[in-house]
């Protein structure tokens, strides 16, 4: 009952829309989703428990992309190249969600259906994502130089926010991500 909610819906770099509505959110946490995401009735419920949490300044969770769905990401649909993804930049870090291999490299398990972890990570998943407003903004939002898609603006300033404190992943609030192959997927060939 207590929240606003921001739609953006012009185009351009994600980065600057992101931050359009992080600088317009006038509640102490914002949280940001993509337009190909389903949210549990408790979803938003359980962010906010766990902002309750010590130190807490971000809160991702499951992004669970189901068996339909899951070949339209590229990663999913050429298991060879998943295998080899997971081989050469992972390193054992396969099963824990929102861990950068040393190489920078992210997990994908939090796309896995059995990903039940909770606890701190390294980044917060760009569609379930959610910061404490003031914090992002002091850490200097989403930065500009990200263009188009922007990929990896969202682990930038997640990288940024650790400075304020912890960035914690709750199984409890996990959205069903349903990824397409139109929109962004075609910009990211660009």
């Amino acid at each position: 009952r207590d929240f606003e909610i921001i739609l953006i819906t012009e185009k351009g770099d994600l980065s600057k829309l992101r931050d359009e509505g992080l600088k317009n959110a006038i509640g102490e946490y914002t949280v940001f989703i993509d337009d190909d995401v389903w949210c549990p009735t408790t979803w938003l419920q359980n962010i906010i428990k766990t902002f309750k949490l010590s130190g807490v300044v971000g809160v991702t969770g499951p992004t669970k992309i189901t068996k339909e769905f899951r070949y339209n990401r590229d990663l999913f649909k050429y298991r060879f190249f998943k295998c080899l993804y997971d081989l050469l930049f992972l390193w054992g870090k396969t099963s824990l969600p929102g861990m950068l291999s040393k190489c920078g490299a992210p997990s994908t398990y939090s796309n896995d259906d059995k990903c039940t972890y909770s606890g701190k990570v390294d980044f917060l998943e760009c569609c379930n994502m959610s910061v404490k407003t003031k914090e992002a903004i002091d850490a200097g939002g989403f930065d500009h130089s990200y263009v188009r898609t922007s990929e990896w603006c969202e682990v930038d300033l997640s990288l940024k926010l650790r400075k304020f404190g912890t960035l914690w992943f709750s199984s409890f609030a996990g959205l069903y991500h349903r990824p397409s192959k139109h929109g962004v997927y075609i910009s990211r060939l660009e």
